[in-house]
């Protein structure tokens, strides 16, 4: 029968060790043949000895605990500076930021419904014409700034909500901030309408034949036109679009009893038909309180849990 392998001869050396009388994994005829041969049982013993000289010499090996391990690390990493991690954002430089804008302007243009230019151009021609027709310039002036007014406060109301966006989710994920997003877009229609606007104005008064009275006819409705917008955005943003449009129409119909006069709003007090006319005409205290208004509709914008649509 042929001698043990040295695989064989290790195996048999680590059970003798032990307490296992034969070892695993040799056959009782392999078994026999180690009981038998005296060269096989010698090389077993000489392995044997080998190992335990090799424990003697060097310690045994334990694996460390978790905490003599860990614990150093985790000292060193606390006592550190916390470093800040993640991406920086690239520094703009004037002509990058001026790119930026124009493209946040005129992808916002592409969400502004197709048909609000259309009818504002209408609007603005027809007012022209009645107003150079108008035997009395001031027969004109007097429904310029109405009309005027709530073109501007429509047009604010049909782009100011911030869900019009079909994307407005994507907004929180990105550089850009979702105010400065809908900030554009805001800008751009309302701006718009009150350029024209102005420019419709200025020639209405040179067509009646009093230019210098183009000042005072854009005076007219700018302030009123400009609280319409901002009321109408805070009522859009803080609640619905059904409550600006709510909002919208008070402060329309609030600024032409304001241009009819003192007398037109009927028993109020007289301060507070004052207040009524300082406020729904162009002064500062009513594009100061348009400015907070809309400062506050855009700090809502940034934050939609505030608001009342977001609970």
């Amino acid at each position: 029968m042929p001698h043990l392998s040295e695989g064989e001869v290790l195996q048999a050396a680590r059970a003798d060790r032990g307490t296992k009388k034969h070892p695993d994994g040799l056959s009782e005829k392999r078994c026999s043949h180690l009981q038998t041969c005296a060269s096989c049982s010698a090389r077993v013993s000489g392995m044997q000895n080998f190992a335990s000289a090799l424990q003697a010499s060097e310690p045994e090996v334990r694996t460390p605990s978790f905490d003599d391990l860990i614990a150093p690390a985790l000292a060193a990493e606390r006592a550190a500076p916390a470093k800040v991690s993640g991406p920086t954002a690239p520094s703009l430089t004037s002509g990058g930021a001026a790119r930026l804008v124009g493209t946040l302007v005129m992808r916002q243009a592409k969400l502004v419904p197709v048909s609000l230019w259309p009818m504002t151009a209408v609007v603005l021609a027809a007012l022209f014409v009645f107003a150079a027709q108008a035997p009395d310039p001031s027969v004109g002036a007097a429904f310029f700034g109405p009309v005027a007014t709530l073109l501007t406060t429509g047009t604010a109301l049909a782009v100011c909500s911030p869900k019009r966006d079909p994307r407005s989710e994507m907004l929180y994920t990105m550089l850009v901030p979702p105010a400065a997003v809908w900030l554009a877009r805001l800008v751009l229609v309302t701006g718009t309408v009150l350029a024209a606007s102005a420019l419709v104005s200025a020639a209405s008064a040179a067509v009646s034949g009093s230019p210098q009275a183009a000042t005072a006819l854009i005076a007219s409705w700018l302030g009123p036109a400009v609280l319409g917008v901002s009321t109408t955005v805070f009522g859009t943003v803080w609640y619905s679009p059904a409550m600006g449009a709510v909002f919208g129409a008070g402060s329309w119909l609030m600024s032409v009893f304001a241009a009819r006069g003192a007398a037109s709003l009927g028993p109020l007090p007289a301060g507070m038909r004052d207040t009524i006319g300082a406020l729904w005409s162009t002064t500062p205290l009513s594009l100061l309180i348009s400015s907070a208004l809309l400062a506050a509709a855009t700090w809502l914008v940034s934050r939609p849990e505030q608001s009342l649509q977001g609970r």
